[in-house]
């Protein structure tokens, strides 16, 4: 017999996001004079156009409560879904550099770059790269996105996310250098943008050698992609996501891809693309005069394939590659004629490859009697993949748990249809929130993006969709508001449990958040 669920659901909203959102747009007048701002002792790599007044130092809690108030908020997205848009992206971008002090020219001379886009894998690739190149003992900055649990690892320095005291001292620094230049009150970068140039800014100011950059989404309209010279470029396996802004074939999504090349680039993809999306890879990288090679498949490689995860054997033939081709660059310069597919691995790319891990993928976690498996599929093809895994590592014995939450408007049918031979016992479906209590909520997966009551609704449209496909009723499905209350319906489950956790990646962070302390 399966625990009933009793509880009430709260208004997520509490004072201090009050305060610092009000109306879907943040207050910044509010943060100015709660928190006094500081300046870097060391800003020589900078222009002296933006300066910085010395601050009382904020806790690193009070910074994100800040960086918070930068969310674009559930009411502004709704006003602007009917006509999503990333036209302003790069302009801004470049903007909001130049207002803190970053040099475009000056970036590019001192930070090589390594830019990645893509559908899947994306995150995956960057970090196996990173710690290719950082065994290989360069100084190395990464910039990923989302994050699992902390904000800070999305800006690592020599693969280690930034301290709390770090974090907190960039994070002022630039809203400082920001704040003392706005055009009008509201002239301050949304969550993301912030994010990406106070990554910038921390390459340069930490001095690392190469920084590898994840795309947020799409490729030509990024951000991220406000580089002109990009020596590096690397595009991942592609699948049909954010098709309102993206398009909704996979030729609109890979034309969006691979608008990270610029002239000169060396440009890195994999073989086993639909024909018709590398057909626009290949026309994209005559067009941007960029260089394209197809990486070998992971078997062509000199690696005992019993040591590797799965996420390495996707995603680390063309992690391999980008690693090299920097490295080539860095001492030949762009010389094409060096660039070689090569698969015979030297000791210290092996153990960059061995040492990487990268959690919410193809992750798995022992809580009590208990297993989760973690997985943060949001796409068809990444969401079979994950059945798969799940299918063949999951033993048939105690229950068979699945915990399902859909993001950004996706649909869950084909989703959903992924788990047809996955025998789940029982299916609950959640949102992405930690807790019906906001206080109980940590500032760094708080988002402000989603109402209660739309997430509720999404939650409860999949539970519909998942009774119609499986015919099922309230017995093997429910669906939970919090994934507190989720974790503990499962625990009060009698038997052992294999828990796939999926659909979403902010789901899997929020699942990490309360089943394993060491984040």
């Amino acid at each position: 017999m399966l625990p009933r669920l009793v509880g009430s659901r709260v208004d997520l909203r509490g004072p201090l996001s009050e305060l610092l959102f009000h109306r879907g747009v943040a207050s910044w007048r509010f943060v100015e004079m709660a928190l006094k701002q500081s300046v870097s002792e060391d800003t020589k790599h900078f222009s002296s156009n933006s300066t910085a007044e010395p601050y009382t130092p904020a806790s690193y809690q009070e910074t994100v409560a800040a960086l918070n108030g930068l969310q674009s908020g559930a009411r502004s997205l709704q006003n602007s879904a009917a006509t999503p848009s990333q036209s302003k992206n790069l302009k801004e971008s470049l903007k909001y550099l130049q207002r803190c002090g970053v040099s475009l020219d000056a970036f590019e001379e001192q930070v090589p770059v390594i830019h990645v886009s893509g559908t899947k894998g994306k995150g995956s690739t960057c970090a196996i790269c990173e710690s290719i190149l950082r065994s290989h003992g360069y100084r190395t900055g990464l910039y990923t996105s989302p994050h699992l649990v902390n904000v800070r690892e999305r800006i690592r320095i020599d693969g280690v996310p930034l301290s709390t005291d770090a974090f907190s001292k960039y994070f002022w620094e630039v809203y400082h250098r920001l704040g003392n230049n706005k055009e009008h009150e509201m002239d301050m970068p949304m969550y993301f943008k912030y994010l990406t140039v106070m990554a910038f800014y921390v390459f340069m100011a930490e001095k690392v050698d190469v920084a590898i950059i994840e795309v947020g989404i799409g490729g030509e309209l990024d951000c991220t992609n406000v580089l002109r010279k990009t020596p590096i470029v690397g595009i991942t396996s592609l699948g049909l996501d954010h098709t309102q802004i993206l398009g909704d074939t996979i030729e609109k999504i890979a034309w969006e891809k691979a608008g990270i090349m610029k002239s000169g680039s060396i440009a890195l993809t994999i073989p086993n693309h639909q024909p018709s999306a590398l057909q626009v890879i290949k026309e994209r990288a005559v067009e941007k005069q960029a260089e394209l090679y197809l990486v070998p498949d992971i078997e062509a490689y000199n690696l005992d394939a019993s040591k590797l995860t799965l996420t390495h054997r996707l995603n680390s033939s063309l992690a391999i590659q980008l690693a090299r081709s920097w490295i080539k660059w860095r001492e030949n310069g762009p010389k094409s004629d060096l660039i070689k597919m090569e698969t015979d691995l030297d000791d210290k790319t092996l153990q960059g490859i061995l040492d990487c891990t990268w959690k919410g993928r193809f992750h798995i976690v022992r809580r009590g009697r208990h297993v989760f498996y973690l997985d943060g599929a949001h796409t068809i093809e990444s969401t079979q993949l994950c059945a798969k895994w799940f299918n063949v590592t999951a033993p048939k014995i105690g229950k068979r748990v699945l915990v399902f939450n859909t993001t950004h408007g996706r649909s869950p049918m084909n989703l959903l249809k992924a788990f047809i031979a996955s025998e789940i016992d029982v299916a609950l479906f959640c949102s992405n929130n930690l807790s019906i209590e906001s206080k109980k909520i940590p500032q760094d997966i708080l988002n402000k993006n989603v109402t209660s009551s739309d997430a509720e609704k999404v939650m409860r449209h999949n539970l519909e969709v998942w009774r119609t496909l499986y015919k099922v009723g309230e017995d093997k499905s429910q669906a939970i508001f919090s994934v507190e209350e989720t974790i503990s319906f499962i625990d009060n489950i009698q038997d052992s449990c294999h828990v796939l956790v999926t659909g979403s990646i902010h789901l899997v962070g929020a699942v990490l958040t309360l089943i394993q302390e060491d984040m």
